[in-house]
């Protein structure tokens, strides 16, 4: 009798853990970092599409153009590459306490190969100069009807997000979703992730909003930003693992090879190292996988998956027959970090 009662108990949780929606949210400290990044001059985070919004943020913060802070983002920039995900992984390893960025404590670092520590530690002295010199929290208030109606569209629009498929496609349980949205980062999304000591692992999905209406009203059509969603949420569950020296070893020189192979195509997304090659190609054959099991239409699966080849991921049709087999043989492969033997193996012949 206990041991159906444990079973009916866990079988609720899992249904209730399936069922759950993610909320979104427009984070104080995103909109932060990408206000600084636009203000040094980061082209990733100057995109003008959230015209009325922009318009707004220029209006508030250009006379801190000269700020010590941005003088230093720009200095980040030109010099150690900072900018797109690593803005973003700075920004979700931060919290605001006593209206004060400190860094959360974490069970492992994060930041590690994205931020020198001590550059990131100048970069949050410098931050907390400037949110209290802008009075940015008066300007995030102001704007707060704006981020309620645009995070009340997104939750309508991905109704149906499965957060469960994750766990059970990567093995890994312990995690809680983040889904924010950035409403001046334009078209870029993140994946980013943090690790509290004793909690669960955060994951995010940072949605950029690239789709409005005549009267500069954030839309987020499900056909456009579901699967884009799907997308970064993986980067969570993937990314670390080449962090991994056996993995690395074992994926560098391929990953090298189909860098130099697709450059200009990898250049136009974003890409110049080798890792995120590796890693964006087995992310989007995971988002192929996510529609094969949640049964989109043919046509729909083949349309994503062309899409991705057609952005340099020409492998991306026989990735994700390679992940079907990972999906058909869990008993061998208990979580996702165990297949990447079969990984190494396949990106090998993609070389030759």
């Amino acid at each position: 009798m206990k041991l159906t009662i444990a079973f009916c108990l866990l079988f609720v949780c899992s249904f209730a853990s399936a069922k759950k929606k993610v909320e979104s949210t427009v984070d104080k400290r995103v909109e932060l970092l990408s206000i600084v990044f636009r203000l040094a001059g980061n082209p990733e985070y100057n995109m003008k599409l959230a015209k009325n919004y922009v318009a707004d943020i220029h209006s508030y913060f250009d006379v801190y153009k000269n700020d010590p802070l941005i003088a230093y983002a720009k200095e980040l920039a030109d010099k150690k590459n900072i900018g797109f995900s690593r803005v973003m992984y700075l920004a979700v390893n931060l919290e605001l306490t006593n209206n004060k960025f400190v860094f959360i404590k974490e069970s492992e670092s994060s930041l590690t190969d994205k931020w020198d520590m001590e550059d990131a530690v100048k970069f949050v002295a410098l931050l907390n100069d400037f949110y209290e010199r802008s009075k940015f929290d008066i300007f995030f208030k102001e704007h707060a009807k704006l981020y309620a109606e645009a995070t009340k569209q997104f939750n309508q629009s991905v109704t149906e997000f499965d957060q469960q498929w994750y766990l059970d496609y990567y093995g890994d349980q312990d995690v809680d979703y983040k889904v924010i949205i950035g409403l001046s980062n334009g078209g870029a999304n993140y994946g980013p992730s943090v690790k509290p000591v004793s909690k669960k692992k955060l994951v995010y999905a940072i949605m950029g909003s690239w789709t409005f209406d005549e009267n500069g009203k954030a839309l987020f059509p499900k056909d456009v930003y579901l699967s884009y969603l799907i997308h970064e949420f993986n980067h969570s569950f993937v990314d670390h693992l080449l962090e991994d020296k056996s993995i690395e070893t074992q994926l560098q020189s391929s990953g090298e090879i189909l860098l130099e192979r697709e450059k200009n195509s990898m250049k136009s997304e974003g890409y110049e190292e080798w890792q995120s090659v590796i890693n964006e190609s087995i992310i989007r054959a995971s988002v192929v996988r996510y529609m094969i099991d949640h049964k989109n239409k043919e046509e729909e699966i083949q349309e994503e998956t062309q899409k991705q080849m057609k952005k340099g991921f020409v492998w991306t049709k026989d990735l994700v027959s390679l992940l079907g087999e990972y999906e058909s043989s869990r008993n061998t492969y208990p979580n996702f970090k165990s297949f990447y033997p079969n990984m190494a193996v396949f990106f090998k012949t993609k070389t030759q």
